[in-house]
């Protein structure tokens, strides 16, 4: 099968762990052959360089800058949104730069899947829902963010649909919201570990359960399901 293409968008402010998260699970070879190509392709991406995040110890460089993932954007078969602060996603959304992530996506959504991989993921991190849903593409599906952002989640989605979205916000690890008419899975995750979750999921639906259970071992972090308290 050919290599999964990630794009990881950092922003300032963003939660450190939002995008670490999933870009540790998707550097492991699953298989532990490192002389092999590794299943995933991860890149970061930015309107600016160098990020500070949430976290003001590490600063980032990106591996490369917004306009050229956007140009390219139908190249990607993974699309990460971290979130922030409920503070900074607002303020984040009204801006320019935010303005054109919210472009970025609709026009993610939108997109087949390549003919390489067959799959293509939308995923959000924590409050990384709350751009999603300005973006207006979780209109009538069940999604989640992190527990304080709930009801945010669902005026964001209804402002961005100029009236009810019909959305679902529940309280969750993860929730898998199903798939545009194009064939893009949405996976909107809970408050900041949860997106170690759906990476590894994500991993599973790539190359099959058993390559998810083996990242999972490698990076000693549990298999968890969508709910608290269950086993997947």
């Amino acid at each position: 099968m050919s290599q999964f293409k990630v794009a990881i968008y950092i922003y300032k402010d963003a939660d450190l762990l939002d995008f670490s998260g999933p870009a540790e699970i998707y550097c492991h070879h699953h298989d532990m052959d490192g002389s092999k190509p590794a299943p995933f392709s991860v890149t970061s991406f930015a309107h600016t360089s160098p990020v500070t995040s949430a976290s003001s110890a590490m600063v980032y460089v990106p591996n490369t800058t917004f306009a050229d993932v956007s140009n390219r954007i139908e190249d990607y078969d993974i699309l990460v949104i971290p979130g922030a602060h409920d503070e900074t996603i607002k303020r984040f959304i009204s801006s320019k730069d935010g303005k054109e992530l919210g472009e970025l996506i609709r026009k993610f959504v939108t997109l087949k899947p390549r003919k390489e991989t067959g799959k293509r993921f939308l995923q959000s991190v924590c409050t990384g829902g709350l751009i999603l849903a300005a973006s207006g593409v979780l209109a009538g599906r069940i999604v989640t963010t992190h527990h304080l952002s709930l009801d945010l989640q669902k005026k964001l989605a209804d402002e961005a649909a100029g009236g009810d979205s019909k959305v679902t916000v529940v309280r969750q690890r993860w929730s898998d919201a199903g798939t545009t008419d194009a064939g893009v899975r949405i996976i909107t995750a809970g408050g900041v570990s949860s997106g170690i979750d759906t990476s590894l999921w994500i991993v599973g639906q790539c190359y099959g359960q058993k390559a998810a259970e083996m990242v999972s071992e490698i990076s000693e972090f549990d298999l968890r399901s969508t709910a608290w308290g269950t086993t997947p």
